[in-house]
């Protein structure tokens, strides 16, 4: 049996009181044969724990920190300060942001000094 949860192949038959459970002896997931779990708007799609309040990922935050991703550093992430080739100093939204907007990306294009 597969571990829903790390995904290793190999689970451990933990049978109590005649109720049928695996348990995955790297990450202790443990598995209810005749219990599956429940999906939906309020449940985490990894491990299928409720979720306090829904999020974007439909992760909980044991699994988010699992995947090593912290939402609230996603949503506002900056790459620094830098400045433009026309000479505007600005913060950077992107890794890969050259220019401070659109219309100097586009004058810049025009002139062929940058592509």
């Amino acid at each position: 049996m597969v571990c829903e949860k790390c995904g290793f192949g190999h689970m451990i038959d933990d049978t109590l009181h005649e109720v049928e459970v695996y348990k995955c002896w790297v990450c202790g997931n443990r598995s209810y044969v005749g219990h599956p779990r429940r999906h939906g708007s309020l449940v985490c799609d990894r491990c299928g724990d409720d979720l306090p309040e829904g999020n974007r990922e439909s992760y909980c935050t044991e699994c988010l920190r699992l995947a090593m991703l912290n939402t609230q550093h996603l949503k506002n992430r900056t790459y620094g300060e830098t400045v433009c080739a026309c000479g505007t100093t600005f913060i950077k939204r992107g890794p890969t942001q050259l220019f401070h907007s659109r219309t100097c990306r586009q004058r810049f294009a025009l002139l062929g000094q940058v592509v």
